[in-house]
């Protein structure tokens, strides 16, 4: 008989969190940078933030979820760290990141994610961001941006060190919303 997978707990985030978690792969960068490049002073920033959150299984840290604040109780950026092999947490986490995003107070939150790059010739209008958010192409990235109730709103070709292309997402709530 299959034994039920273990609760996805979540507390305030500490600092330390964002120094002990692994990551999947495709988060080999995070926030723009490496983790070694993330040093205990920037952990306790993010750890400060009004929306920061610790998610752990059977005592394994599997996800760090929050919001940075650039302009306080109005406009943020959400962010997420996941562990690799999220497996039976991912629901949970999923709508624990819907929850703190729909819970924020801000009148606007943007989300970055890694998307699918277009061709050149599609470039010119809004046909690059229908290309990259196509069901053959999207990304899993886009896909749980979308899941969580952001609306793609920008494809940012060449975007960061890597100089790859991501979608910038919207979700706009308070007196807005």
């Amino acid at each position: 008989m299959k034994t039920m997978p273990e609760a996805v707990t979540f507390s305030r985030m500490l600092a330390d969190d964002m120094l002990e978690i692994e990551r999947q792969p495709s988060q080999a960068r995070v926030l723009g940078a490496h983790p070694d490049d993330i040093d205990a002073d920037t952990a306790e920033v993010l750890a400060s933030q009004p929306a920061a959150w610790a998610g752990r299984q059977g005592g394994r840290l599997v996800a760090l979820l929050g919001i940075g604040e650039h302009h306080p109780g109005a406009h943020g950026v959400a962010w997420a760290i996941l562990a690799p092999h999220l497996g039976s947490a991912h629901l949970a986490v999923t709508r624990k990141a819907r929850e703190i995003v729909w819970q924020s107070g801000l009148n606007r939150v943007e989300l970055i994610a890694r998307a699918a790059d277009t061709p050149f010739h599609l470039r010119r209008d809004r046909a690059d961001m229908r290309w990259a958010l196509d069901a053959k192409r999207i990304t899993p990235e886009c896909r749980w941006a979308l899941m969580l109730g952001f609306t793609a709103a920008h494809l940012m070709h060449g975007y960061g060190p890597d100089c790859e292309a991501h979608m910038l997402f919207e979700w706009f709530g308070g007196q807005h919303g």
